[in-house]
C-alpha cells in the first residue's frame, strides 16, 4: 500500500498542470539517462512520465528551488502495462543537482548533484541492474559553430555498489529546430549481475526529442545500443513524457 500510495501521490501531481506555457524544456537537464549541468528556473517544475521496456513506469518529479539548484524525486514499477502482478520499485530515487558556474568564454558550465534513479531490473540486495549515476561532476559548454550544439561530459561514482570505480560520459545535444533535438550519451556505466559480481560496460544511448509546445516535450530513446547481450536493456526503447511549468 506504500508503494501504491506514493504513485498514485505522484501521478496525481499531472493534474496540477495548468494551460500556461513557459518553454523550460530548452533547459536540458537531462539526456537520456545522464544529467547535464543545466537547472531548472527558480519555482519552475517538471513532471515527467518513462514508458520502459517489460510495461514499467517511471514517474518524476523536479523543481527549481533556486537558478541554481534543483531537487526531485522519482518512483515507478515494472508490468504497469500488460497483465500479472506489478513490480513495484523498492524504494523512492532522489537527485539533487547545484550549479556552480555558468558557461564564459572558453569555460564550461559546471555543476554537481546526485541521482539514485538506475535502470534495468532490480536487484535482490537493493539498486538496479544498471546502476544509479549516483554522485556525479559534469561540465557543459555550447558548440563554437552553432549556440543550438552543446557537448556534455563528466565523472560519477554510485553509492549502490560499496567498493567500485568512477564511472565516466560523454554526450552531445543538438537542436535542428523550434521543436526537435537529437540527444547522444556514451557512458561509462556500471552493471550488475544476479551473483552479486559487477563489471564495467559502455552504454550508447540516443534519443529524439519533440517540444510539442512550449509546456510539453515527448522524448523517443533507443537505449543501450551497444551494451552486453544479457542486458534487458539491449537496443531498447522507451517513451517519456515530461511537462514544465512554474508556481
Amino acid at each position: 500500500m506504500r508503494q501504491l500510495g506514493a504513485l498514485v501521490a505522484l501521478s496525481s501531481l499531472l493534474l496540477l498542470v495548468p494551460s500556461v506555457a513557459t518553454g523550460y524544456g530548452d533547459s536540458m537537464t537531462r539526456l537520456v539517462d545522464v544529467q547535464t549541468a543545466h537547472t531548472l528556473p527558480r519555482a519552475g517544475y517538471s513532471l515527467g512520465v518513462r514508458v520502459v521496456p517489460g510495461g514499467g513506469v517511471q514517474i518524476g518529479l523536479a523543481i527549481g528551488a533556486t537558478p541554481y539548484v534543483s531537487a526531485g524525486v522519482g518512483y515507478g514499477a515494472g508490468n504497469v502495462i500488460g497483465s500479472g502482478e506489478l513490480d513495484w520499485d523498492n524504494e523512492i530515487a532522489f537527485e539533487l543537482k547545484i550549479r556552480l558556474a555558468e558557461e564564459y568564454d572558453i569555460m564550461p558550465g559546471l555543476a554537481i548533484g546526485y541521482d539514485s534513479r538506475g535502470h534495468g531490473a532490480q536487484m535482490p540486495d537493493g539498486g538496479y541492474e544498471k546502476a544509479s549515476q549516483g554522485i556525479y561532476v559534469v561540465a557543459v559548454k555550447t558548440a563554437p559553430f552553432s549556440e543550438f550544439w552543446q557537448f556534455h561530459g563528466g565523472i560519477s561514482r554510485t553509492l549502490e555498489i560499496e567498493k567500485v570505480r568512477p564511472d565516466y560520459f560523454v554526450g552531445v545535444s543538438a537542436r535542428f529546430s523550434q521543436e526537435f533535438s537529437v540527444l547522444g550519451e556514451y557512458q561509462l556505466g556500471t552493471t550488475r549481475n544476479d551473483d552479486g559480481s559487477d563489471y564495467k560496460t559502455g552504454y550508447l544511448n540516443v534519443g529524439l526529442r519533440w517540444v510539442f509546445s512550449e509546456q510539453l516535450e515527448i522524448d523517443f530513446y533507443f537505449r543501450n545500443l551497444v551494451g552486453p547481450s544479457d542486458s534487458p536493456e539491449r537496443s531498447s526503447r522507451a517513451l517519456s513524457f515530461v511537462f514544465y511549468d512554474s508556481f
